[in-house]
């Protein structure tokens, strides 16, 4: 895989935190939960992702995706 294949994932992740963020049919505690698995998605990818590409770049996969920003505005509400 290259790098316009990561970047079109994380396009992915990154529209489907804000659909989960825009979501006016959540609660917070379930646009929390939501994000904490879209997370471990991402993660788990960035794992399968470094074993294919030893050049891809985990942080930027995780910037560019927003999910973690996004799960961290839930977790300041919610605390």
């Amino acid at each position: 895989m290259t790098r316009k294949h990561f970047e079109k994932i994380a396009g992915v992740l990154k529209y489907r935190a804000k659909a989960i963020d825009n979501s006016s049919e959540a609660t917070d505690e379930q646009k929390q939960y939501a994000l904490y698995h879209l997370r471990y998605t991402m993660y788990h990818l960035a794992d399968e992702f470094e074993d294919i590409n030893p050049s891809f770049d985990r942080s930027r996969f995780f910037k560019a995706s927003l999910v973690q920003p996004i799960l961290e505005k839930y977790l300041r509400i919610l605390n």
